[in-house]
């Protein structure tokens, strides 16, 4: 997988501060503090050793990230020193040292990566089914909410301002204002935040926008609550988690084709 690819260039490429050479006369001199012992005071002679430096900041900082990301993900607590004491031998070339062949290595990667993926997988699991509960709940409380309105296919809508034109087809193209929530009411997207609105074929468009949108007189504003299955379904996309209930404002301004 990318991240444990990240991880593995990281503790293969990053120069540890044990390498640094001995303060001289008229040198920058910087300090490291962590909690291995092997960092010590670091001197700068040059550009070059600038670089080295700054390079070596990225990686620590790359590695850093992906430490944190395999204790979130599969609650592995990496051994900081094992890395330093490997990256110190791959980079001195030690070969008498080096605890895996080249087969052994791309063995740990290959078992790293199932256990990272098998995580993953459960972890979106539990995602969709959290969200499918909350989004049950979610839609049976607003089906009781004065004014909300539910179709046969499970879509929710309330009547904000009722427009005097024509409706759309699902064929028709369509000019409309809008802004996207999740049920939290974080906000995903809005056509008022760019400053303009935004021109669509309803073809193009979630089962929920195709339905709400050809019920609307031009000059209406509604508000839909779409469930997940008239939505992005299951896996979600984007910044919209999986199996997430949408709640869309939207402002028919024109048919315009």
């Amino acid at each position: 997988m990318k991240k444990f690819a990240i991880l593995a260039l990281c503790l293969t490429l990053a120069v540890p501060a044990t390498f640094a050479k001995k303060a001289k006369k008229g040198s920058v001199k910087t300090e490291q503090k962590s909690e291995t012992s092997c960092c010590k005071a670091t001197t700068l002679n040059s550009l070059q050793d600038s670089i080295a430096y700054a390079y070596g900041m990225a990686m620590g900082k790359q590695t850093v990230g992906m430490l944190e990301q395999m204790k979130n993900d599969v609650d592995f607590c990496l051994s900081k020193d094992i890395i330093i004491s490997s990256m110190m031998t791959q980079l001195a070339n030690d070969s008498a040292n080096m605890l895996f062949t080249d087969e052994q290595l791309a063995d740990v990667y290959s078992r790293t990566n199932n256990i990272l993926r098998d995580a993953m997988q459960k972890k979106k699991e539990m995602e969709m089914e959290n969200n499918k509960r909350a989004s049950a709940e979610f839609l049976a409380k607003m089906e009781q909410e004065p004014g909300v309105v539910k179709t046969e296919s499970g879509l929710l809508y309330k009547v904000d301002r009722l427009g005097e034109g024509e409706k759309p087809e699902i064929t028709s193209l369509v000019q409309v204002h809008y802004v996207g929530r999740l049920m939290d009411g974080t906000e995903f997207d809005s056509s008022y935040k760019r400053g303009k609105p935004a021109d669509f074929s309803l073809q193009g468009l979630i089962k929920g926008w195709q339905e709400g949108i050809c019920l609307m007189p031009v000059g209406s504003k509604y508000t839909f609550y779409i469930p997940y299955e008239l939505g992005y379904g299951e896996h979600g996309q984007g910044p919209i988690p999986p199996a997430s209930t949408l709640i869309f404002e939207v402002e028919l301004l024109e048919v315009t084709k």
